[in-house]
Parts: structure tokens; sequence; C-alpha cells
């Protein structure tokens, strides 16, 4: 089993990136290939809705911007579970997360 443990939060110490490597090691303690990814550490940006995802002659879905995210999404989609931690600032979450979630939404209803 793969999981994939995002901590989407600006803060590599605060309660936020604990609570994702606790998870972390509680995944790795029922034996799963645990991936940590501290989204603050990446280049990346939002969909930049070029659509190229949407093309119906691809074999699967995927992002075809390139930059530090682009590989992540794919590790992504082989995943078997995908968890995330992301602080809520002025009732939102982290703008990195919003940028991740928007990629990957592009490519799952594609």
């Amino acid at each position: 089993m793969k999981t994939i443990v995002i901590n989407a939060g600006p803060k590599r110490r605060d309660l936020n990136a604990q609570l994702a490597k606790s998870a972390a090691k509680g995944a790795e303690s029922v034996g799963s290939d645990v991936e940590y990814i501290d989204l603050y550490k990446i280049d990346l940006c939002g969909c930049m809705t070029c659509l190229i995802c949407k093309q119906k002659n691809q074999e699967k879905c995927k992002c075809y911007w390139r930059d530090d995210l682009s590989p992540i999404i794919e590790r992504i989609f082989d995943a078997d579970a995908l968890l995330v931690a992301a602080p809520i600032f002025f009732s939102a979450p982290t703008s990195h997360y919003m940028a991740l979630l928007e990629r990957l939404i592009y490519c799952m209803v594609s």
C-alpha cells in the first residue's frame, strides 16, 4: 500500500506539521509505504487552465504543466491513500493547498 502525506502549512514545526508527521508514522506502522511532502518546500503554481488534460486522446488524465508539483500529482494518482494537513487562515486553507487542489480537480474531472 502506498500513502502520500502532505503538509500544506508554511511552518515545518507547527502543530499542523506534527499532525502530518504523526499520520505518516501511523501509516508506516501498519505497513504502508509512506512519502511525506512539505508543499512549501517545492516550486508550484495553480492550474493554468491550458486544458491539455481534457484532450480525449490521452491515455490517462495528467497535468502537463511542468513544475515541482507535476510528478507529485502523478504519484498521488498512483497512491492508495492521500492525507493532507492544511491549516485554515482567514476562513480558508493555505494558497499552496488550493493550488494543489485546483491541479488535482482538473485532472480528475477530465
